[in-house]
């Protein structure tokens, strides 16, 4: 799950490439090693031995495709729409495919640095949405997600086994178990192998990073695969689609004014029950005004969220009718809306892990862009794409499901189909058994409070079923969950998102350097600021004195 689901499918900007044919030769050659065998490739520059390395006898049956040399590069960010400017690092980029079956075929890349930089690691990216596309050459994926700290590694990633970034493909068994696990399983074999061919050497760690449906697939490999990696880290998990999927219906028909079959409410004014983008605004401001201080710091985040109540009573307007395209008030519709959506969701089906219903959302979103981008959508008459992640993402599923393009999150009831979403949720959903992995492990959970588009309440209750599977003294050897207040699924909000999470699990996986003691930063009007990164459900609370820009002024508290 994620934004990507949420825009039109937007390839990354064109870069220069120079490419190597299927034809040509096997290794570079270019210089012998001292026992007279032939020196790796990695000896010369990526220049000169990139667009000539072949490998060979890969493994999982993959094809080599070729291979083509990406030069430091500054690209637009196009796909979440914010045109920032993203520095894209130098790489040999080895791409090929793997055919699972006429539904399904896993294109792959990985990404090789210089070999005077290369770490002795690889690093797997997933994906995000329904994938469909190849994470290492997103802009947005290779700086949010992945970081400068992953610049010595080699990178992995894949589309997961499909092309097209809907779920068209998701009936077909073969893509949906790519899609769910197998797709990062065998790009890592390959990955692995190609490595050892380039520098000579075998890489001496294996960890992966992933975003939303990629932090998903993280925690799923550590379920299925529990020997993949050494570490994982899973930002914003998107765990329990399917609960998120069947879930929504109740909350689409009221934001949308629908009766149970899907037709209009004739008795509601139009956009009586939407949040507008100007609704929000106003709502944001208000929410932050009267909870902003619970944290013991005015500083425009809603820090202390679980003691945020705040119920917008006084921003009803004065006649629904009037009030509903007024983004001056809050009709008595647009109340209920925003407590739908703090609300937890109970449609009585029991799917993965034994779950029924699917938990709420945490306060401060609507300050983030959340709340248009997953909850309500920018347009109230708009076509598809112009709707929220809560109504496209299970509408996409619903319609592969049920064969019916007219079929939608607002006129389905998953009663009617139970065994075909279980099966889906058993496929996509980790296990809570991570045991084995913890033996050799760690897992590192990152999560912003203000997300709209996945629960941070449902992967807490995920690892605490984990944690009571495995015991509390195991999970804390192996397990860590933090969160930012403030901040929402795309790492965006008034919050202190930024924390180099990579290099913290790689200390804890090499050097048994626990990350307890994390710090995240943050940009205001005023400059850069740190927050402490905390334990759920502890907060940063402001001690009462000190450098309100510094972690060190801050305390992990409960309330």
């Amino acid at each position: 799950m994620g934004a990507r689901a949420a825009r039109p499918a937007i390839r990354p900007a064109a870069r220069r490439t120079v490419a190597c044919s299927l034809a040509a030769t096997a290794l570079l050659l270019g210089a012998c090693a001292g026992d007279g065998q032939p020196a790796p490739p990695a000896e010369k520059p990526l220049a000169e031995s990139c667009t000539r390395f072949v490998p060979t006898q890969l493994p999982a049956n993959a094809t080599f495709l070729r291979s083509e040399l990406r030069p430091t590069e500054t690209v637009e960010e196009s796909h979440y729409g914010t045109g920032e400017r993203i520095t894209m690092p130098a790489a040999c980029i080895v791409r090929g495919s793997i055919v699972s079956g006429p539904g399904s075929t896993i294109q792959w890349a990985v990404e090789l640095p210089e070999g005077r930089d290369w770490n002795g690691k690889t690093m797997t990216l997933g994906g995000g949405g329904f994938d469909g596309f190849i994470p290492t050459d997103d802009p947005w994926h290779v700086k949010y997600v992945q970081g400068d700290a992953a610049l010595p590694f080699v990178r992995i990633s894949s589309d997961s086994g499909h092309q097209t970034e809907d779920f068209s493909w998701g009936t077909d068994p073969a893509a949906l178990l790519n899609h769910a696990q197998e797709a990062n399983h065998l790009a890592l074999q390959v990955g692995t192998h190609i490595a050892t061919q380039f520098y000579g050497k075998a890489p001496t760690r294996r960890y992966m990073v992933g975003h939303s449906n990629g932090g998903r697939s993280g925690l799923i490999a550590a379920d299925r695969y529990p020997n993949d990696y050494d570490g994982v880290l899973a930002i914003a998990p998107a765990i329990s689609q399917q609960a998120h999927q069947v879930n929504m219906g109740p909350f689409n028909r009221w934001i949308y004014g629908r009766n149970a079959d899907g037709s209009p409410n004739a008795s509601l004014p139009a956009q009586a029950n939407w949040i507008s983008p100007g609704k929000t605004a106003l709502y944001a401001a208000a929410e932050i005004a009267a909870c902003d201080g619970l944290d013991g710091l005015a500083d425009g985040i809603i820090g202390n969220v679980e003691a945020c109540t705040y119920v917008p009573s006084n921003l009803q307007c004065a006649d629904d009718a009037a009030g509903a395209q007024d983004d001056s008030c809050l009709t008595s519709g647009q109340i209920e809306a925003i407590r739908l959506n703090y609300a937890d969701k109970s449609v009585p089906l029991t799917l993965a892990n034994g779950m029924t219903g699917y938990e709420r959302y945490g306060r401060g979103g609507a300050a983030t862009g959340d709340w248009q981008i997953y909850a309500f959508g920018f347009e109230y008459d708009g076509g598809f794409l112009s709707k929220g992640f809560s109504y496209i993402a299970p509408t996409a599923v619903i319609q592969a499901l049920t064969g019916s393009d007219s079929a939608d999150s607002i006129s389905h009831d998953p009663l009617s189909m139970p065994t075909q979403w279980q099966a889906l949720a058993n496929t996509m959903e980790p296990s809570t058994n991570l045991g084995t992995f913890g033996q050799r492990g760690k897992l590192l959970v990152w999560y912003g409070m203000a997300d709209t588009c996945v629960s941070v309440y449902r992967t807490a209750a995920y690892l605490d079923q984990v944690r009571q599977r495995s015991g509390s003294a195991a999970f804390d050897r192996f397990a860590r969950f933090v969160t930012s207040p403030g901040v929402g699924h795309d790492l965006t909000g008034p919050g202190a998102a930024k924390a180099d999470l990579i290099t913290a699990l790689v200390d804890w996986v090499e050097n048994g350097i626990a990350p307890d003691q994390l710090v995240a930063t943050g940009t205001s009007d005023t400059g850069t600021f740190e927050r402490p990164l905390c334990p759920f459900p502890s907060f940063p609370k402001y001690k009462g004195s000190g450098d309100t820009t510094r972690a060190s002024s801050f305390t992990c508290a409960v309330s």
